[in-house]
């Protein structure tokens, strides 16, 4: 039994009880890692309210980086946005566009809790080990 409920956290992904504080802090990091490393993909992950079904998934990506596959959607785009994506995958035509992440917590997580999940199925961000759940 523990197996299985193993193998279901480890595709779930990492999750976060973060505030908007740490959100703010970590996704500036992750902006500032892949500006210096000129990376186009930054970083995707979840937010979710306590006991609610409703997931808000970001995408972060670079624009200014180089990158030999862009979509043709994509070819006007520069510098960093964050896409709150409205369907389960990214796409840059109907997905909503922030321009820095106070913008976005200002304007979508205005009647968010104090404290919600994030989840990160990328990897477990160092910065974030001690929200880990």
């Amino acid at each position: 039994m523990g197996l299985f409920k193993g193998l279901k956290r480890f595709f779930s992904g990492t999750q976060y009880r973060i505030n908007k504080t740490v959100l703010i802090q970590y996704a500036n990091e992750v902006i500032t890692f892949c500006k210096q490393e000129n990376l186009s993909f930054c970083d995707e992950f979840l937010l979710s309210s306590d006991g609610t079904n409703d997931k808000l998934r970001l995408v972060i990506i670079n624009f200014d980086a180089p990158c030999e596959t862009t979509l043709e959607s994509e070819e006007c785009l520069t510098g960093i946005i964050i896409f709150l994506c409205k369907e389960k995958r990214y796409n840059p035509e109907i997905d909503e566009k922030y321009y820095s992440i106070e913008d976005f917590v200002s304007c979508k997580l205005m009647n968010y809790p104090e404290w919600f999940i994030m989840t990160n199925d990328l990897g477990e961000p160092t910065s974030l080990e001690k929200y880990k759940l």
